[in-house]
């Protein structure tokens, strides 16, 4: 019996039954937005099917995949920069540890794009966490001059 025939018949190979390596548009996108929802990049693999090992593979043999990774934790990012202004103002039932998030935030900030973080002093720590919080209240600032939402319900 040939390999068609053994297909055709519903008996199914040994190499058809392996998990396939290849990462389909739909595993990409699972992969993604669950790594911006997240920022766990096991996570993120296992929910596309995938191992967090071939996820750092594939990202260092595509530009394109590290792209969209970094397009990924950016949103991620945002989403946490919302979430923390929310909750400042009131406006979340989330209870997030506002100075680990202004850390988090700041330090994504001065990483620039995907360089590691160098060691720094804590006099440079706890100047780059007084520029975090005067970055958050400026913005904080703006929003409240703006008119209020009308309420839609």
């Amino acid at each position: 019996m040939t390999e068609t025939d053994a297909q055709a018949s519903g008996v199914v190979s040994q190499r058809a039954a392996k998990p396939s390596a290849r990462w389909t548009r739909e595993h990409r996108n699972m992969f993604f937005d669950q790594l911006a929802i997240s920022g766990d990049v096991a996570l993120a693999a296992a929910t596309a099917g995938k191992t967090a090992r071939a996820a750092h593979a594939l990202r260092r043999r595509s530009a394109r995949f590290a792209a969209a990774w970094r397009a990924a934790l950016d949103d991620g990012y945002e989403r946490l920069e919302t979430a923390l202004v929310r909750q400042v103002l009131g406006e979340a039932d989330t209870k997030l540890d506002v100075a680990a998030a202004i850390l988090l935030l700041e330090r994504r900030r001065s990483a620039g794009d995907g360089e590691a973080t160098p060691k720094r002093t804590a006099a440079e720590k706890a100047n780059a966490r007084a520029r975090a919080e005067r970055e958050l209240l400026r913005r904080l600032q703006a929003l409240s001059k703006r008119p209020p939402a009308k309420d839609l319900g």
